[in-house]
């Protein structure tokens, strides 16, 4: 890439970046102040049309104790693990000097650390303090790039759906609560038919059945939470749906990868 490419696009995102940024972030963790309610923002990412073209780098396996799969794209490290144990889930993100690390566990409790401080999202106030703790987020900016490039042109494979999945979890931590569930639709109306109840033929088809399952849980999830008649409530419920989807999602990709046999990685 030419170096009045690489200017162009510096200043395009920082464009973005400063379009979308939220209010300073949290000041320690100690001290819990009253927090002012507001609507939860929705930072919006550059239009998929305009970033089309660059597929991201993913790589992932399994042994005896875990699944991994670890995806780099445009600057972001994606790296995610899960305990076959527990069935805990860690997510790490990297986008320049930002670090985010995500824990999640079987029954959609949600953790996050950022800049050496820790929140567990377990209340509506913490939703609250979350967003502004990943206010001005570079790696959470760029995990929602991803999703908005991705989202509509991806062919949804098992490797890009385990992906994708992951940043629309992260996209609706910073507003955007729909993420999951839209991705999710798009991949059943997709792959929706390419699987038999009786019988699968291929890991895929496994993997789509269980992906089609954990879509239809959350479904009933978001609908009753919808019903909520806080915003701020209904929110925080909602991010909870996206947990278990997203647990849910990590025991469909653990088991494509065990249909694949041992010593099978994906490198795509």
């Amino acid at each position: 890439m030419s170096m009045l490419g690489e200017s162009v696009r510096w200043l395009v995102f920082t464009a973005m970046c400063a379009t979308v940024a939220l209010a300073g972030e949290e000041q320690g963790t100690a001290v819990r102040k009253p927090v002012v309610m507001a609507a939860p923002h929705v930072a919006i990412p550059p239009a998929p049309q305009k970033l089309a073209g660059q597929r991201p780098v993913i790589r992932g396996g399994a042994d005896a104790k875990r699944t991994w799969l670890g995806a780099e794209h445009r600057g972001l490290i994606v790296q995610r693990f899960s305990n076959k144990a527990d069935g805990a889930l860690a997510i790490e993100l990297h986008f320049r000097q930002d670090h985010i690390s995500i824990a999640l566990n079987r029954a959609g409790g949600v953790a996050v650390a950022r800049g050496g401080r820790r929140l567990e999202v377990m209340s509506v106030d913490a939703y609250e303090r979350l967003q502004q703790l990943l206010a001005g987020s570079e790696a959470a900016f760029a995990t929602r790039v991803l999703l908005a490039e991705r989202e509509a042109t991806s062919d949804l494979d098992a490797p890009e759906m385990t992906l994708l999945s992951t940043a629309a979890f992260v996209a609706s931590l910073v507003g955007d609560l729909d993420a999951p569930r839209r991705l999710a639709t798009r991949f059943v109306e997709k792959h929706r038919g390419i699987y038999r109840a009786v019988r699968y033929r291929t890991c895929f088809e496994q993997y789509a059945a269980e992906s089609s399952a954990a879509w239809n849980d959350m479904q009933n999830c978001m609908d009753e939470a919808n019903q909520d008649p806080s915003i701020f409530s209904r929110a925080y419920r909602r991010v909870a749906c996206n947990a278990i989807w997203l647990i849910r999602s990590e025991a469909a990709w653990a088991e494509f990868l065990g249909c694949l046999g041992p010593g099978q990685f994906i490198n795509q």
